[in-house]
């Protein structure tokens, strides 16, 4: 496995250098920067289809929100001065453990206070028509494609809060943690609390602007697929616990590679298994026994089925039927994969199902109600 970026591109390339970048941390981002350009071209798409319109956004400029504006980017420039630079300047600490390092008082002050004045003055040049004159109001027409920042800026922090709300009801140990950053670690991210929390602010922002929820459904759909497959290829490169149960069994194609079928995931990143005989330093065990390795099956099954709903979106004439596709697929998806997956589960009615397929469940029998409504809502304005 590859706990660090620096260590899966060694392997490929054959080179030998250390970044204290995180595997999962490099393929999180990438899922996020790819969801956003899926995002932006089906915001583009659909106002162009004419199913998303532009709209008046007024702007009030005075005392109140000149000062908002310089203390947000204000703060914006000291964080990234004051941490950006400070992991730069003592690379040693940060690598040890990033998050610890970002919440913490660590950093370097002269380049968090020089980034805060720089920002704050090209802000002031930027708006420097208004924001002298008092209590002026703007009027501009702002197309959908504008907000998708804020948008998804307010979905990643909903996403994160919701993600950790789920963790600790899943992992009923996790309360007993002894500090904040143990909370706070993002090995312990729950994908389905991030995808309600994160969906529902996405969608009171664009709804609240007068865009219909079934095209931002359609469109989330999409970028929620992407950001989940790509997320799941570094849950897999990394080894970070999301595998499968042990398997023992015999390969059912003998072509199919060993890896595929049954893993044992050396060097994780979670230190799961017993020690690699001499290996030295922070990633040195490997599981006892070989697991199914689901985070790679379930970043086939996810990009395939994207791909196929990117190749014949424009051929669904309904809006919300691509969200109901979604919502059958991921969700039986998840129920069936989770059978073969290390979690906790739950007593059910007597039954044993994990968080994981309780919301599967819930998704395939929303999917079935939506698409019902749809249908019956399709029937009767083509009567």
């Amino acid at each position: 496995m590859f706990p660090t970026f620096s260590s899966l591109i060694n392997y490929i390339f054959g080179t030998d250098f250390s970044w204290p970048i995180p595997t999962f941390g490099f393929f999180v981002t990438l899922a996020f920067i790819l969801s956003y350009l899926v995002f932006k071209s089906e915001f583009e798409r659909k106002e162009k289809r004419g199913e998303f319109k532009a709209f008046k956004e007024y702007m009030r400029w005075g005392t109140k929100a000149t000062t908002f504006l310089f203390l947000g980017y204000g703060f914006l420039g000291f964080f990234v001065g004051y941490k950006g630079v400070g992991a730069l300047l003592d690379p040693d600490i940060f690598s040890r453990n990033p998050l610890r390092f970002i919440f913490s008082i660590q950093g370097n002050w002269t380049a968090g206070v020089l980034l805060a004045l720089i920002s704050c003055v090209l802000i002031g040049l930027l708006y420097r028509k208004w924001i002298f004159l008092k209590n002026t109001t703007e009027t501009r027409w702002v197309r959908p494609k504008e907000l998708l920042p804020i948008m998804l800026l307010w979905a990643g922090i909903t996403g994160f809060i919701g993600s950790k709300v789920f963790n600790i009801f899943e992992d009923g140990n996790l309360h007993h943690a002894h500090s904040i950053f143990e909370i706070l670690d993002f090995s312990g991210l729950t994908f389905w609390g991030g995808l309600i929390f994160g969906a529902t602010s996405y969608l009171y922002i664009g709804m609240r602007k007068g865009m219909g929820w079934r095209h931002l459904a359609d469109v989330g759909s999409l970028g929620m697929l992407v950001a989940y497959g790509v997320g799941r290829i570094g849950c897999h490169l990394s080894g970070d616990g999301d595998w499968g149960v042990v398997n023992t069994a015999e390969k059912p194609l003998s072509w199919l590679p060993d890896w595929m079928w049954s893993f044992r995931f050396p060097h994780n990143v979670i230190g799961q298994g017993e020690h690699i005989s001499g290996c030295e330093g922070k990633y040195c065990y490997i599981l006892p026994n070989g697991v199914f390795p689901t985070s790679f099956y379930e970043a086939v099954v996810i990009l395939l089925v994207f791909a196929v709903l990117w190749k014949i979106r424009g051929r669904i004439k309904t809006p919300g039927i691509l969200f109901v596709i979604y919502l059958f697929i991921a969700g039986t998806e998840r129920v069936l994969i989770e059978f073969i997956r290390v979690n906790y589960k739950f007593n059910v009615f007597g039954l044993y199902l994990s968080e994981a397929q309780l919301v599967g469940f819930f998704m395939v029998v929303l999917a079935f109600l939506l698409g019902g409504y749809l249908k019956n809502n399709y029937y009767l304005s083509n009567r």
